[in-house]
């Protein structure tokens, strides 16, 4: 039973009192007796309209409640089925981006480490040439010392 239900069962004699009982804000010992009196009532009947509406027969459905109801069910069995079909689609995306970072995340490193080849290449090139320019200079300064002695 929902709450909507159980507040309709309750008549406005007894809605009042309840809600009359909840204002108050310094209740004295006396009025407290009596409110729980009042709950205890009102919890009284409440219990036996349950009883009653529990006890009641299961009405059947007319023909429009029927289809009513079937349209409802074809309603929302089209939502689940839309929502599988966006949740399935989202899932496929997300797997694809996955893949294309893990291509991105190989090519820069693969590109990373050649850099990082290249830039020892450069580098192992530069001594090269530097030793061949110290060399070169070694030939000139005995070359011209060699010119110069005789």
């Amino acid at each position: 039973m929902s709450r909507y239900e159980s507040e309709v069962l309750l008549d406005q004699k007894q809605r009042h009192r309840v809600e009359k009982s909840l204002v108050r804000r310094e209740p004295e010992r006396g009025d407290i007796a009596e409110q729980v009196a009042e709950l205890e009532s009102s919890l009284g009947s409440i219990e036996q309209e349950l009883k009653r509406v529990n006890a009641a027969q299961p009405r059947k459905l007319d023909f429009r409640s029927a289809v009513a109801l079937g349209a409802l069910a074809l309603s929302i069995g089209g939502f689940v089925i839309q929502d599988a079909r966006n949740s399935s689609r989202q899932d496929a995306e997300i797997e694809l981006t996955k893949t294309r970072v893990s291509n991105l995340e190989r090519i820069a490193s693969a590109t990373t480490e050649a850099r990082i080849r290249t830039e020892v290449e450069l580098k192992g090139l530069r001594e090269g040439q530097d030793e061949i320019k110290r060399l070169l200079e070694q030939h000139d300064s005995r070359t011209r010392s060699r010119v110069r002695r005789p």
